[in-house]
């Protein structure tokens, strides 16, 4: 009998430990639950962002034109009633429509629960991908179009708004890759829309434009921008704020729909990258400036599209190289593309004496250029 009272006893013992042990685990248990309907709800959401939103709101959540960006800190601490409202009504005096089925959308609440969780918990680049796969792709790194209107309302607004108005358009095309359509900055840039710089003198910011800044992504332009066409983006740099109160604005291209499965439109799709990103350090069709000539016997037969691809996610390898990484600014979609584009030069590609750029041309130094002469005793002399 007391062998049972004590298997008894044990028994519950062990059960009370076992039982605290799973409640002491609950918490980590719920929590780990908890995260994984969580990931289930984004993943199923960026499908309906990207299939209903991204042609306003962009790929990546970037916004496009007035449309207010969606990867911001303030909206993902936003509270989730203020969320859901205004997917659900959208937002008077916007262009926020309502989205829910009550309110003649498309959407029922489990989706748009799905969207508010993606606002705030989404990785957006992971979206930019999906729709990168679905072939919309993202035109953030394409210059922006500049309308006559927006020249003749620059152009009135000062004496010197002609200049002003060269200095948005050059601004627009060469400029926004690594500066941003709005001059907020990137990873490749810094902000150029601010007081601060506003603050500079004008010899000052030619200059940086001119020789650029060492041991940064900032390029010569010296030898890209004539010295009008660098003064005129410094008029525009100087007169941002003006231009703005006015109501100009570049605005950012929006995604384009492309069929991955034609070869044809994935190949422009590679040259429209490489000449709105890549021409301004590896020059027009690759024939190399600032960086190697990419359009050259030398480059192409040496390096296979792998490793293309990798230095197009990673960056420049070589000591003292300044290509940056793309990686995180190009889906896998855009940078195939690019690469394909990159490829098909090589049928007809040149020869070139200096394929890897005009930073390593000139002949070194003035006492190792001087040509050697003989001497009398046999030894040469410079």
């Amino acid at each position: 009998m007391r062998r049972y009272l004590g298997a008894g006893f044990v028994a519950l013992l062990v059960m009370i430990i076992a039982l605290g042990v799973y409640s002491s685990r609950e918490g980590q248990r719920l929590a780990m639950a908890q995260e994984t309907l969580r990931t289930d709800a984004v993943g199923d959401a960026a499908v309906t962002y990207v299939e209903y939103c991204t042609t306003c709101h962009g790929a990546a959540g970037e916004g496009i034109g007035a449309t207010p960006p969606l990867n911001s800190d303030g909206l993902r601490g936003m509270d989730y009633d203020t969320l859901f409202k205004t997917i659900a009504r959208g937002r008077y005096g916007t262009a926020m429509v309502g989205w829910h089925q009550d309110e003649g959308g498309m959407l029922n609440d489990y989706q748009i629960d799905q969207l508010v969780a993606l606002v705030r918990y989404v990785d957006w680049a992971q979206v930019r991908e999906l729709a990168a796969q679905r072939g919309l792709i993202p035109a953030t790194l394409a210059a922006p179009a500049v309308g006559q209107n927006q020249i003749d309302v620059i152009a009135a607004l000062s004496p010197e708004g002609s200049t002003w108005s060269t200095g948005f358009s050059t601004f627009a095309e060469n400029c926004t890759v690594c500066h941003g359509v709005s001059g907020a900055g990137s990873s490749l840039g810094v902000p150029l829309n601010t007081p601060a710089l506003r603050a500079k003198d004008t010899e000052t910011l030619a200059r940086t434009i001119t020789e650029g800044v060492p041991g940064t992504m900032m390029a010569p332009w010296g030898k890209t921008l004539d010295p009008t066409e660098i003064a005129s983006v410094v008029a525009f740099l100087q007169h941002w704020d003006e231009i703005q109160a006015a109501g100009v604005a570049l605005i950012a291209p929006v995604p384009v729909q492309i069929d991955l499965g034609d070869a044809q439109a994935v190949l422009n799709l590679g040259e429209r990258l490489f000449t709105s990103t890549c021409t301004t350090c590896h020059g027009a069709a690759g024939s190399g400036g600032i960086g190697p000539a990419i359009n050259s016997q030398q480059f192409l037969s040496r390096k296979n599209d792998a490793a293309i691809t990798q230095t197009i996610i990673a960056g420049g390898t070589r000591p003292g190289s300044a290509m940056p990484a793309f990686g995180d600014r190009l889906t896998s979609v855009e940078i195939n593309a690019i690469v394909t584009y990159i490829r098909s030069l090589q049928a007809t590609a040149p020869n070139v004496a200096n394929p890897r750029g005009t930073q390593q041309g000139g002949g070194g130094p003035p006492w190792m250029r001087a040509t050697a002469t003989p001497d009398p005793s046999g030894a040469t002399a410079p």
